[in-house]
């Protein structure tokens, strides 16, 4: 028999994407203002998987990833995901995003990422808030799920950074 409990705490994680011109010192002061210090950051990326956001952002995109070092509840991510899109209307320009920063959660045995957009594999928290489950860990790495993982989660690169993420997670100070 099933025994309801609250799952362990995990980590949480921005992944941000700014235009060209911007320049990290404009965002991620703001963010270490609301969210904490960060255990580590990845790279800056360029953003080459999908043109999808040049029409609002303009071309030569970059991406970098962010790991909190604080714990946090699952149930916490709605509240996360209003800071954060707060934070984006700070850097909207004509009418028109130049930072936009996507919180998720990373879990033992997942990756999951919070949006304000439906969609039939995303599940409704509250507030506007949905998420959905990126990638899934089997066989000792994260993986994409084929009809709906985003291009640049399925990438070496990302995959690399939460798994080495994970490793923060599954020390044995955690858990």
């Amino acid at each position: 028999m099933s025994v309801p409990h609250m799952p362990k705490p995990v980590l949480l994680f921005t992944a941000v994407l700014f235009s060209e011109g911007v320049s990290t010192s404009a965002f991620m002061p703001l963010l270490y203002n609301e969210i904490g210090s960060t255990a580590f950051e990845s790279t800056i990326m360029h953003f080459v998987w999908s043109d999808y956001y040049e029409k609002e952002m303009g071309p030569k995109l970059r991406r970098v990833f962010m790991v909190y070092e604080k714990l946090l509840n699952r149930d916490e991510l709605p509240d996360i995901k209003r800071k954060t899109d707060k934070l984006e209307q700070l850097f909207v320009k004509d009418g028109k995003r130049t930072v936009n920063i996507d919180p998720g959660l990373i879990c033992m045995e997942n990756i999951e990422l919070a949006t304000n957009k439906a969609f039939f594999h995303r599940v409704y928290l509250r507030n506007g808030v949905f998420v959905e489950v990126t990638l899934f860990y089997k066989h000792n790495t994260y993986h994409p799920i084929e009809y709906w993982t985003y291009p640049e989660y399925r990438a070496t690169p990302v995959l690399d950074f939460f798994n080495t993420a994970r490793t923060i997670l599954s020390s044995p100070k955690n858990y």
